[in-house]
């Protein structure tokens, strides 16, 4: 099995690149990509620990896209495999893709001690997440120590819900990447762009929508992933449904629209509640996705 989704102490994971590697090779994947949100500081480790050992390694990210309801793109992902992570052009573009993450998550801090009376401070939050991009589990994290109670009213997930797309303390970014303009970073860096978890999103027509995303320049789609224990199925009686249904369907259309295609766990380390290598992708597409690149 190979796993091309998973996230480091780089983002939102509680593993490092280096324990990532480890991990995988402890469980005999074939191959593993670092996806971490809007950021690429964790490939350097990533690559240089894991040379010369016995796994294939992919460079990625996930790129957080610019909210359009007209368009139905809202909360919308891309990934980006086999990234240049040395392009500079690319890591100026991902510099002000952060500058907005971090001014978002200020603000969600600032809504959330100022409108719910909850104690928290970015400055603690920035504490928790280092030197890393900074993600809705850090702010959860200093929510539960420093309101212990919170915990009688609100479970972690519906702290997620509240400080995520749609939620009560939630705050829009002021500067994200369109649909259109992430696209064309990842090709432009020798990366190929890919719908992340297509299942997940509200949009009225699921054809329809891979119909838009391959029009923009979508290359590849997200098949196998964990949709069982990820919004908005997790702990909902369709959880098994779509974790069953999904794959089958964007199977499918990967075939139709002559996509790559991808698969991964969006693993997280302890900060979620899913294993690396679970959403079981298949070795063959590995061999797909080299091909691909090789043409």
């Amino acid at each position: 099995m190979i796993d091309l989704h998973l996230h480091s102490t780089y983002s939102d994971g509680s593993d490092s690149p280096s324990e990532l590697i480890d991990l995988a090779l402890a469980l005999k994947l074939k191959a593993i990509a670092l996806t971490d949100h809007d950021t690429i500081n964790g490939i350097k480790e990533f690559l240089s620990y894991g040379d010369g050992k016995d796994i294939t390694l992919i460079p990625g990210i996930e790129i957080s896209i610019k909210h359009e309801p007209k368009r139905e793109i809202e909360d919308v992902h891309i990934l980006g495999l086999n990234l240049d992570y040395t392009s500079l052009h690319l890591s100026n573009i991902l510099k002000k893709q952060i500058e907005g993450r971090i001014e978002q998550k200020k603000l969600i801090c600032k809504r959330l001690r100022e409108e719910f009376g909850y104690k928290i401070t970015f400055e603690e939050v920035k504490v928790v997440a280092g030197n890393n991009s900074i993600g809705r589990p850090h702010i959860v994290k200093v929510l539960t120590k420093n309101n212990p109670d919170i915990l009688k009213e609100k479970s972690k997930d519906d702290l997620f819900k509240m400080i995520g797309l749609g939620g009560e303390a939630y705050v829009f970014r002021e500067f994200r990447l369109s649909f259109e303009n992430a696209i064309e970073l990842i090709e432009t860096s020798g990366g190929i762009p890919i719908i992340a978890h297509p299942g997940i999103y509200n949009v009225s027509n699921r054809r329809k929508f891979v119909t838009f995303c391959v029009a923009a320049g979508i290359k590849g789609i997200e098949i196998e992933y964990t949709y069982a224990k990820n919004r908005p199925f997790v702990n909902t009686g369709k959880a098994e449904w779509a974790q069953d249904y999904f794959p089958q369907y964007y199977r499918k259309l990967a075939d139709d629209y002559n996509l790559i295609r991808s698969g991964g766990s969006d693993y997280h380390g302890k900060n979620k509640n899913i294993e690396m290598g679970e959403a079981n992708v298949p070795n063959n597409y590995l061999k797909n996705f080299k091909n691909k690149i090789e043409n």
